[in-house]
C-alpha cells in the first residue's frame, strides 16, 4: 500500500473558504482521507503554514516514512517547497488551492476541488522540466518589471476572501501597468548578448502556447524568455489588451526566445524586485537562469481515452505523451 502524506497551506485562500463552507463532514482533509483509502492508499493529512513547511519536509526527508507528497495550496506554496521536494527523492504533486494554479492547470488536475482530489489520489508519476533562478528550482514563471510590480501590489489583496480576491488581483495587476516604466536590460541567451529596453522581462519553465497562458508541453527541456518592449502609452494599453484576449504574442512589443540558460541584468543596478511563481524576492543581479530537464517527478492525473485531447501536458521518461 503506497503511502502518500498531503500537507495543507491553511492560510491558502481557497482552502479557507472550503473550510468555512464545508457541510456533513465533508472538510478538505475528510475528502482526502476517503479518495484516497478508495484508492488503495494510506494517507496522512496534516496542516502546515508556509512557517513551518520546510521543517515538516526535513522531518519527513529524515524519517523516510512516505512514498508520496502533496501540497496543497497555490503556486508559490509548492515553489517554496520544490529544493526540499527534490532532495527527498519522491514523487510529489499539488492540489491547487492558490489564485492561478499555473502548474496544476498544465499537469491537468481539475480545478474543482472534489474533482482534484479524486484525481490526485489515483495519478500517474510522470517526470517534468522545472527551471532555476540563481540555484533554486521554480516551476513555472519568474518576471521582472511589470510582474515583480503586479506581485507586490497583490499583496495588498492577499487576505481578501471569495470573489473580491480575484476582483483585487485584477485591480493589482491595473497598477502595476501603469507603474512599470521602462528599464534597461543586458540579456545573455546561450551565451548570446543582447539589451533590449522594456516593461518586463519574463522567463518560462517551457513554453506558453500562442495566444494562451498554458504550457502544452512540460518535457522540452529549455526556457523561453519573452520581452514586453517599451513603446508609448497607447502601444501598452494595446499589449494589455492582447494580454487580455489572448492575442499577445502577435503584438510587436513582444519578443521571445528559448534557450537552455538565460543570464538577465538590469543595468544600473545591483539587486532587484522578482517574482518567482507568484513569490517576491530580491535578487542579486545578474540573475541566471537555467532549464533544468526532466528534474521532478510528478503525480499527474491519468486523463480517460475519451478526453485525451483536451489534456495540455506532455512528459518525459518512457511514459505515453499527450
Amino acid at each position: 500500500m503506497a503511502r502518500c502524506l498531503v500537507l495543507l497551506n491553511p492560510r491558502a485562500g481557497t482552502l479557507k473558504d472550503l473550510r468555512r463552507t464545508a457541510v456533513g463532514g465533508e472538510t478538505p482533509a475528510a475528502l482526502i482521507a476517503d479518495a484516497f483509502a478508495s484508492a488503495g492508499k494510506e494517507v496522512d493529512v496534516r496542516m502546515a503554514p508556509p512557517r513551518d513547511l520546510g521543517l515538516v519536509l526535513d522531518e519527513i526527508r529524515a524519517a523516510d516514512s512516505h512514498d508520496e507528497i502533496i501540497v496543497g495550496g497555490g503556486d508559490g506554496s509548492l515553489s517554496r517547497s520544490l529544493g526540499r521536494l527534490l532532495a527527498s527523492g519522491k514523487t510529489f504533486g499539488v492540489l491547487p488551492f492558490g489564485t492561478l494554479n499555473l502548474l496544476a492547470r498544465d499537469l491537468g488536475v481539475p480545478q474543482e476541488m472534489k474533482e482534484a482530489i479524486a484525481s490526485l489520489a489515483r495519478a500517474e508519476p510522470r517526470r517534468i522540466d522545472l527551471a532555476s533562478i540563481n540555484g533554486r528550482p521554480f516551476h513555472s514563471i519568474s518576471g521582472l518589471g511589470f510582474f515583480a510590480q503586479m506581485a507586490q501590489a497583490r499583496e495588498a489583496v492577499r487576505g481578501v476572501r471569495g470573489f473580491g480576491r480575484y476582483a483585487g488581483f485584477a485591480m493589482a495587476a491595473f497598477r502595476a501597468f501603469f507603474r512599470s516604466g521602462r528599464s534597461r536590460y543586458e540579456l545573455v541567451i546561450d551565451g548570446a548578448p543582447r539589451r533590449v529596453e522594456a516593461t518586463a522581462v519574463l522567463v518560462t519553465n517551457n513554453a506558453f502556447a500562442d495566444g494562451a497562458w498554458r504550457r502544452p508541453r512540460l518535457d522540452e527541456g529549455l526556457v523561453e524568455v519573452v520581452v514586453a518592449h517599451a513603446g508609448t502609452m497607447s502601444q501598452r494599453m494595446r499589449l494589455a489588451f492582447d494580454v487580455v484576449r489572448g492575442g499577445w504574442r502577435k503584438n510587436p512589443l513582444i519578443e521571445s526566445f528559448r534557450a537552455q540558460s538565460v543570464v538577465v541584468d538590469k543595468l544600473r543596478r545591483n539587486r532587484v524586485w522578482v517574482a518567482t511563481d507568484g513569490e517576491l524576492s530580491r535578487e542579486r543581479c545578474p540573475i541566471r537562469y537555467e532549464a533544468m530537464p526532466g528534474a521532478a517527478v510528478m503525480l499527474t492525473p491519468v486523463i480517460p481515452a475519451g478526453r485525451a485531447a483536451e489534456a495540455p501536458v506532455a512528459v518525459t521518461g518512457g511514459v505515453a505523451t499527450r
